[in-house]
């Protein structure tokens, strides 16, 4: 499974009925309604449109999707009741059009929308903010975050409660960091940068989610021989990482907060693992296998539920779902919470166990042992980073040799772009000057035949 994200959207409806969103070359951009266990016949949406979007519910049930049709222009098709309205929301202006990655956000009536471009200057790839006030007048496009360019998804975004956005990305700064960002609604002002780990190695995955004030952040690193899934609690002065799990082969993760419980979700050797915490992510229970998987894995989609017929109480989350005989299994709390019951009863029994039992002398020497083990190991790790360190540096000189010979290339494209203009200009000019010539050269034409007629005349007289 790769870590792609959000190729399939989820709305659950307060009437109950389930629509999924997706795209194929043929209806564009569609929407099914689940009817008896079975998938209805996909209704096109917005056809002449590229494969990336997004959907958002409003608290009114009104469904919104937000996409980029084959001109570069961003398009709002809007279902109230049954019936679709379209409306352009900018007019993007590109040398070449390029398929951009949307996200959008409703702050009482405006529209904020976060959409990643090619800076014409630096050629590198940013992400830009805009919204309109009243979902009318548009500000000017915001550059808020350079992105690392070499990741299928970049960035990831969460709206808080207090309606307040908040921006995940990764970039490269010598080493590969995660990075977030809040936007203050009420101040419309953009937060300083706030640097959530870092890394030697790109990132598999990450998600996160917020409550209240406390961000919750789940990622995938890596390195030679090992993948880590990291949980982060973060507040305001308070910073804890915890080590979840770790594997030689982990694909992608996702984090769910539902009623007060936060499930850390994770793929590995066809495998769904898991683990949930209680109380905030101070303590998580020991990771267990959910499902097994024969050949068809899960992917990730993103899953809305109005939860109540209030605003701003909303389930968002990416869920996994996996499709068994053609219908969709989706792994969404109510599947995880069957599992808790018989967790909570095995720790139970293991903390019986340990308030009866007295650790014995051998124990105690087999700790230190090992505590001898890790800090060798340590050791060895500390020598590894240092030739990993070295030979970061001389990638990075690499990439900026290879920099330098994109940008002269560039440069000769351009040049050659300028010739080809000023040689077509010139073909113009001479064209015009042949069909001048050519009318001159049939006036003469006609003279002669004057002429002509004039001679045979006066031989005739004479």
């Amino acid at each position: 499974m790769t870590n792609e994200k959000y190729d399939c959207f989820l709305v659950k409806q307060k009437d109950g009925r389930l629509l999924k969103f997706c795209y194929d070359s043929n209806q564009g951009i569609y929407y099914q309604i689940l009817m008896n266990h079975e998938w209805s016949e996909k209704i096109s949406i917005y056809k002449d449109s590229f494969e990336y979007f997004y959907v958002l519910e409003e608290w009114n049930g009104k469904i919104h999707v937000f996409c980029q049709d084959i001109c570069g222009d961003l398009i709002l098709s809007t279902l109230e009741g049954k019936e679709w309205t379209h409306k352009t929301l900018l007019h993007m202006k590109y040398d070449v059009i390029t398929p951009i990655r949307i996200r959008a956000f409703f702050c009482s009536k405006d529209i904020h929308l976060l959409y990643n471009v090619v800076d014409k200057h630096t050629y590198s790839e940013v992400l830009v903010h805009q919204f309109a006030e009243n979902g009318t007048l548009w500000t000017q496009p915001q550059i808020i975050a350079n992105l690392e360019c070499y990741s299928k998804f970049p960035y990831g975004t969460c709206q808080a409660c207090e309606s307040n956005i908040i921006l995940l990305n990764t970039m490269v700064a010598g080493v590969y960091q995660l990075i977030s960002r809040n936007f203050h609604v009420v101040e419309g002002r953009w937060g300083k940068e706030e640097v959530i780990h870092m890394s030697l190695l790109p990132y598999i995955d990450f998600t996160f989610c917020v409550e209240k004030n406390i961000k919750h952040y789940l990622f995938i690193t890596q390195d030679d021989h090992v993948n880590r899934v990291i949980y982060q609690y973060k507040e305001a002065g308070l910073q804890k990482n915890t080590i979840l799990f770790q594997h030689v082969n982990i694909n992608s993760c996702t984090l769910i907060l539902y009623n007060r419980v936060l499930w850390a979700l994770w793929i590995c050797d066809n495998k769904l693992y898991g683990c949930f915490s209680a109380d905030c992510g101070q303590n998580f229970s020991n990771p267990q296998v959910y499902r097994h998987f024969d050949k068809i894995l899960p992917k990730k989609v993103f899953y809305q539920e109005n939860i109540e017929d209030k605003q701003n109480n909303y389930f968002i989350n990416e869920i996994y779902v996996v499709n068994v005989n053609g219908q969709e299994q989706m792994f969404l709390p109510e599947f995880l919470e069957n599992s808790i019951d018989t967790e909570v009863e095995n720790n139970k029994n293991l903390e019986h166990k340990v308030e009866n039992s007295i650790f014995k002398k051998e124990e105690l020497k087999n700790y230190f042992s090992k505590v001898k083990i890790l800090k060798r190991e340590k050791e060895e790790l500390e020598l590894k980073l240092k030739e990993t360190y070295e030979e970061l540096r001389t990638l990075k000189e690499d990439m900026q040799y290879e920099k330098n010979q994109i940008s002269n290339l560039k440069y000769k494209f351009y040049n050659e772009k300028e010739k080809i203009n000023i040689y077509m200009y010139d073909n113009d000019v001479l064209k015009k000057k042949n069909s001048c010539l050519e009318q001159m050269l049939l006036q003469k034409d006609k003279e002669k035949i004057l002429m002509e007629k004039k001679l045979d005349e006066k031989e005739k007289e004479n």
